[in-house]
C-alpha cells in the first residue's frame, strides 16, 4: 500500500505540475514574475495537500519568529524534494537557486525563467560565482528572501559532511551581500527519501538563529555548518 500511494502521489504531482503552466499561461507573454510566483505557490499548496492525503506526511514549521522581516538568505539542509516545495507556503515570493540546465525542460523550464529564481552554472567557475552574487543582490534589493541548499545536493539522512561538503556559494553571498544568513534544519529525508517509498509522519523544518554580517569566512562557515548539522541530527 505505501508503494501504491507513493506512485500515485508522483503521478498526480506531475500532472498538477503540467496543469499549473496552463492555468498561469499568461506569464509566458507578460513575463510577470509575481504572477509566476503565485502559480508556484498554488502548485505547492496542491503538492503538500497530496502528500498529506496520499502518503500521510504532515509538517511543522518552527522558529518563524527568527526570520528577519526584510531580505535575508536562508541556508537550508537538503534531504528531499519537500523543502523545494514548502518554502512557497512559508515565505512571500521566495527565491530559489536552481541548476541552469532545468531551463531546457519544455514548459517547466520556460516557466522557471519567469519566476523569482537564481540560475546556477555549475561549470562556470569564478565567473559563475560572480553571476550568483549579482543575481542575489538584485532580489535582496527588492526585500526578497533567497533559499539556498549549502551542500548543493540532496543528502541522505546518514550522509556525512565529508562526503557531501558545504559549498562556497553561500559563504560568498554572506561575505558580499551584507544580509543575515538564517540556517534551517529539517528531517524530511526520514519520510521522503531520495529513492524508495515515502513513509507517513511529520516533517519538521526549524529556522535557527540568524548569522549576522561581520564574521570572517572561516567563522561563518564553521558556525553555519555546526548549527545546521547539530539540529538536523537532533531532529
Amino acid at each position: 500500500m505505501p508503494l501504491i500511494r507513493s506512485v500515485t502521489f508522483t503521478i498526480l504531482l506531475n500532472l498538477w505540475g503540467a496543469i499549473i503552466p496552463i492555468i498561469y499561461s499568461p506569464v509566458f507573454f507578460t513575463r510577470n514574475a509575481n504572477l509566476a510566483d503565485r502559480g508556484a505557490k498554488a502548485w505547492s499548496i496542491g503538492a503538500i495537500w497530496l502528500l498529506k492525503v496520499l502518503c500521510g506526511i504532515d509538517y511543522e514549521i518552527r522558529g518563524r519568529e527568527k526570520l528577519p522581516k526584510g531580505a535575508c538568505i536562508i541556508a537550508c539542509k537538503h534531504q528531499s524534494a519537500w523543502e523545494t516545495i514548502v518554502m512557497h507556503l512559508v515565505l512571500n515570493h521566495p527565491v530559489y537557486a536552481y541548476k541552469k540546465e532545468l531551463e531546457k525542460i519544455p514548459f517547466y523550464g520556460w516557466y522557471l525563467k519567469v519566476m523569482s529564481g537564481i540560475k546556477i552554472n555549475r561549470k562556470g567557475g569564478a565567473s559563475a560565482l560572480k553571476d550568483l552574487i549579482k543575481q542575489a543582490k538584485k532580489y535582496l534589493a527588492k526585500g526578497q528572501k533567497i533559499v539556498l541548499f549549502p551542500q548543493g545536493t540532496r543528502v541522505p539522512t546518514n550522509g556525512s559532511v565529508e562526503k557531501y561538503p558545504y559549498q562556497a556559494g553561500v559563504t560568498a553571498l554572506y561575505l558580499s551581500c551584507g544580509v543575515a544568513v538564517v540556517p534551517a534544519a529539517l528531517n524530511s529525508g526520514k519520510f521522503w527519501p531520495k529513492s524508495g517509498v515515502k513513509k507517513s509522519g511529520k516533517i519538521i523544518l526549524e529556522f535557527l538563529e540568524p548569522i549576522e554580517p561581520g564574521l570572517s569566512k572561516q567563522e561563518f562557515s564553521q558556525r553555519l555548518e555546526q548549527a545546521i548539522e547539530a539540529k538536523s541530527n537532533q531532529l
